[in-house]
């Protein structure tokens, strides 16, 4: 609980205890919380908050360390690559000095596995983004005991194709195609992690046209999806799912049904990049 923040919100907007207090709680009960640290009832809290224009976020699980505050930062670079800000993610993860990480292993394979995506994703180097797999595969994780191991595996798989050599490229995918169901996904950033596997899978079985395969992951990633509420990628799965149906059975009732839904969590997400496309493809089936 971060109470200098709190009390230094009220000295900025030149509120007495007694001011801050009014109709909420006892000027006593703020006194013990701002001096004492007693925490008053969750109620009361909100309703102080709310007066001062802070959010619980502001006060409660506040860690000053700096590794925490990068990997805060991180994160966002992640949810910016979910949605295809390639752009603002790479000016968070510019920003970041590596060094600083050091005492987070964790925070360390997400700098690289980021790093190198966004090598993949952008059209940067793809030999960096090799050495950033590396590093996870060899250094960081040589049993393959997390998630970031096949995170590099799909990594990998994708700066192979890019480079059409297909032997090399099935050869990582099918690494990961193997253990796909087995991970385990038991917090937030796993199910993010493990949906962003599972459809850089489908899209390299979609440019292989081997659309039973690539559709069979693009289904088992909207359960994911829908099992867990997790929207940020739904919209990218409907939209490969419709450009695979395209692909393969032209213009039709279910890819305008299939564009719909991805249009609908486009904008339920604000993904503007999605539904460029979208947009595009709802035109060109009209």
């Amino acid at each position: 609980m971060n109470i200098q923040s709190f009390i230094d919100k009220r000295k900025e907007l030149g509120l007495s205890q007694k001011e801050l207090s009014k109709g909420i709680c006892t000027q006593a009960t703020l006194s013990k919380f701002e001096n004492n640290g007693k925490i008053p009832s969750m109620k009361i809290l909100i309703q102080l908050c709310n007066r001062l224009g802070l959010s619980l976020d502001d006060i409660i699980g506040i860690d000053n360390h700096d590794s925490k505050k990068l990997v805060k930062a991180m994160n966002k670079a992640e949810f910016n690559l979910i949605i295809s800000e390639y752009q603002n993610s790479w000016d968070i993860l510019n920003r970041i000095e590596l060094d600083s990480l050091s005492d987070d292993k964790e925070a360390v394979m997400q700098y690289y596995y980021l790093k190198g995506y966004l090598n993949v994703l952008d059209n940067g180097d793809l030999l960096e983004a090799v050495f950033d797999f590396n590093r996870i595969l060899s250094d960081m994780d040589p049993k393959g005991e997390t998630i970031f191991t096949f995170l590099a595996f799909v990594g990998m798989g994708m700066v192979y194709a890019k480079q059409g050599d297909d032997d090399k490229s099935e050869f990582y995918f099918s690494k990961v195609f193997n253990d796909i169901y087995g991970m385990s996904i038991d917090d937030v950033n796993k199910i993010w992690r493990y949906i962003n596997i599972i459809f850089y899978c489908a899209i390299y079985y979609s440019d292989r046209k081997d659309y039973e395969t690539a559709n069979t992951l693009l289904k088992y990633a909207v359960k994911i999806c829908a099992d867990n509420h997790v929207t940020y990628y739904i919209a990218r799965i409907y939209l490969q799912l419709a450009e695979n149906d395209c692909a393969v059975n032209g213009k039709s009732d279910h890819l305008r049904d299939l564009l719909n839904k991805a249009e609908v969590f486009s904008e339920f997400n604000n993904n503007q990049n999605e539904l460029k496309r979208i947009h595009e493809l709802i035109k060109d089936c009209n």
